[in-house]
This record gives structure tokens, sequence and C-alpha cells, in this order.
């Protein structure tokens, strides 16, 4: 593993399911270690409820406010706020603003990247995503989130 400088603005993007994710670290830079993505999310955007069953994940948020789903706990984080959701553990997000979220989302070991791009590259459906996922260690398990704001 080298040194490594991103300068703003620059990575391998992605669009993946209506978001916008930009790799600033991954596997070949991190030794494997972890993957680093900048992320924004629309107005609206949920994930459906799922889990990682190989890594752990974390979001810094940069900024708008997150509606986060973990188990049965639920919470809203905003600007500055950190978060762990530990792989094993049904989780979900939103962003039920008006406005973009923009969040850093941290997993290690290193491999979300893969997944980021191999989805940005078929688009899918539900199904295949479901398929996509678990070649790479996630589970779909349910639909977004259905909370009214």
């Amino acid at each position: 593993m080298s040194a490594l400088h991103l300068p703003a603005g620059t990575g391998a993007t992605h669009l993946f399911l209506g978001t916008t994710m930009t790799v600033k670290a991954g596997e070949s830079e991190t030794g494997k270690a972890l993957t680093l993505i900048e992320q924004e999310c629309p107005p609206g955007f949920a994930t459906p409820w799922h889990v990682h069953q190989r890594d752990d994940e974390a979001f810094y948020v940069l900024s708008g406010t997150v509606q986060l789903y973990c188990g049965d706990q639920t919470w809203q984080a905003g600007a500055g706020a950190f978060v762990l959701l530990p792989r094993h553990q049904p989780h979900a997000f939103a962003n039920r603003q008006d406005s973009p979220l923009r969040l850093l989302q941290l997993t290690w070991p290193a491999g979300f990247e893969h997944f980021a791009a191999d989805i940005a590259a078929c688009d899918p459906d539900p199904g295949l995503l479901a398929e996509v996922a678990a070649r790479h260690g996630y589970q779909i398990i349910g639909p977004p989130p259905d909370i009214t704001p």
C-alpha cells in the first residue's frame, strides 16, 4: 500500500440505486482494509432493508439529515454525526428531507466498491438487485421503510 492523494471531485463515480457514489479509496488503495465512498442521495431516496454479511458499515454525515433504521432502532443524524451499523444487523436508511443528503460511507473490510460498480452497470430490478447483492455478501430482506416524514 502506498500513500494516496485524491483531489476533491475525483474518484470512480457510480450511479447506484438513484444515488451518486464516488469511490475515494477501496481494495487496491487500502490493501483490502476498507472502502471509503462519498455519496449523494436525492430527496426521497431510501435503501431496502438489508444485511451486510461480510462487512461493517459506517456513515459520517456531511450535509443534510439521514433517517436511519437498525433492528428496532430508528433515529435521525444531521451534519457532523457519525453512525456505525455492524454486520449481521438488518438496517436501512433514507433521505426524508427536501434537499440532497451527502455522506461519507465507510465499509470494512474493503469490497463494497465492487458491489456499487456491478449495480451501476446493470440498473437492476428488485430481483436482480437481490441476486447481485447476494454475490457480494449482502442480503435484501425487504422494501425500503415506509415512514411518513
